[in-house]
Parts: structure tokens; C-alpha cells; sequence
């Protein structure tokens, strides 16, 4: 479903709910978009959540594949390393052109993480932004994911956050390439929410961001 522009200048930004997609589904869609789009083509946030699937970013180390999974594993063009994607897990993938907007990548991955981050503070003021991880965390778990892809001034993929998800697959991978790292989601943090009340959330923050 696509739901209305807001624009803070002459930028419209769409937003549009996929519903459950599956991941490559979505990954074919976002590199289409990206090539195909022209000066023209307003940009585009897109929440989704997927089947279960273990995606790679291009720093993953092929010594933190998972080897005995049901779950597939995917390469993707991402930034980042592995890290993990099911229902009750919402993706926010960023479309945007940076060019048409004069800005530079350093203050869009900046803009961005603050969103992630007041996203989720607004659920919880323990929320802390990790830049050498990068991701957000509650109480030393990690909770955000980030993984962008800017390709000649144009952004794709984005961010996971967990809100309520089955949690043992983390524990098959190296979260961040760390051992032992712990991962969170809304749910076990005593928070009620679901996918749909957390868009909002970040709508909102995007609207008054951008």
C-alpha cells in the first residue's frame, strides 16, 4: 500500500507498506527501482518484514556463514556484515537520491541513524547509538541493524529493527562479527508494539527529519 508525500521542500517521499515479502523479492525491486529512477522520481521509504532469511553484508567473513541451517542464506550489495530477518522484525529501506537533495552521505547515514535512534527512544530512553558497530542498542543488545547501499548518490537498503521475533537464529551467527553479542527486540524488553505502530513512528521522524 502507498500512502501520501509529505514535502519539507521539493522533495516529495512516499511511503509504501509491502506487507511480508520475501527478501530477494524485495532486493530485485529496491535495484530496479534504483537503476530505473530519473531526476524526476520521488523518493521512497518502504516497510517490509520477510520470510526468515540470513542476509550478508559485503564485510561478512565467510567464516560467520552459518553451516547446518533450514534458513537460507544470502549475499547481498549491502554495507555491513550478517544479520538476520523474519516476521515481527520490521525493514526500513531508504530510497532516496542524495544528488537532487545537495546532501552529503556523511550527514544522510547521520540523519538516518537519529531517526532509527528516536524511533526507538520513543519506546525507550536506554536507547544508545553505537557508530563502530554500527547499530542501536538497549542495555548492551543490540536492536537496530543498519545496512545502506549508495550507489552514484543514491541510497537503497536501510535498517531492521526487532520488535517482536523468535530470537534463537541470532544465536547462529556472529552479530556485528562479534561473538556472544545479544540482540533484543521490543517484546522481550516488556514493550508492546507491532510492526505497524512502529512505521508510523518512523514516518513521523522522517517527515520532520527530511
Amino acid at each position: 500500500m502507498e500512502k501520501g508525500s509529505h514535502s519539507t521542500s521539493n522533495n516529495p517521499i512516499f511511503f509504501k507498506e509491502l506487507g511480508r515479502q520475501d527478501y530477494l523479492t524485495t532486493l530485485a525491486m529496491m535495484q530496479e527501482f534504483t537503476s530505473k529512477r530519473n531526476s524526476e522520481t520521488p523518493d521512497q521509504i518502504w516497510f517490509a518484514e520477510h520470510d526468515p532469511v540470513f542476509s550478508c553484508g559485503v564485510r561478512t567473513d565467510k567464516s560467520e556463514l552459518p553451516t547446518a541451517t533450514d534458513i537460507p542464506v544470502i549475499q547481498t550489495d549491502r554495507g555491513g556484515q550478517i544479520t538476520y530477518h523474519a516476521p515481527g522484525q520490521l525493514l526500513v529501506y531508504i530510497l532516496f537520491d542524495l544528488k537532487r537533495r545537495s546532501t552529503k552521505i556523511r550527514e544522510f547515514i547521520h540523519d538516518f541513524e537519529t531517526i532509527m535512534l528516536n524511533a526507538v527512544r520513543y519506546y525507550s530512553e536506554e536507547a544508545t547509538l553505537n557508530k563502530s558497530e554500527p547499530g542501536i542498542f538497549i542495555k548492551d543488545k543490540k536492536i537496530v541493524s543498519f545496512g545502506l547501499k549508495i550507489a552514484k548518490g543514491r541510497s537503497y537498503h536501510g535498517a531492521s529493527i526487532n520488535i517482536s521475533m523468535n530470537m534463537e537464529p541470532w544465536k547462529r551467527i556472529n552479530v556485528c562479527g562479534k561473538k556472544n553479542q545479544q540482540v533484543t527486540d521490543l517484546e522481550k524488553e516488556g514493550i508492546p508494539a507491532n510492526v505497524s505502530d512502529v512505521s508510523k513512528v518512523i514516518s513521523q521522524l522522517v517527515l520532520t527529519t527530511f
